[in-house]
């Protein structure tokens, strides 16, 4: 049975209850002592940017990620 993936234009589709699933572990991957403390809170900042289509926008101009370079990189990973 294939596995329906959830795009990019679908990521609030996931529930926050499997964002914060998703987030525990990838804290606990990378041994951090805590996934948010004062100032930090990488569950606020997952979530945010799943579910909010204005943040997530707000997210990528902080890094520098145009929509188009998005785009060509998922496009090169659904392929892989």
């Amino acid at each position: 049975m294939e596995k329906s993936l959830i795009h990019s234009n679908e990521l609030h589709f996931i529930s926050k209850k499997r964002i914060h699933q998703a987030v525990e572990k990838m804290v606990e991957s990378l041994d951090l002592a805590a996934g948010s403390t004062t100032g930090f809170n990488i569950y606020a900042v997952v979530e945010s940017y799943f579910t909010d289509l204005e943040k997530r926008k707000e997210i990528n101009q902080l890094l520098n990620l145009e929509q188009d370079v998005c785009e060509e990189v998922e496009a090169e990973l659904s392929y892989k």
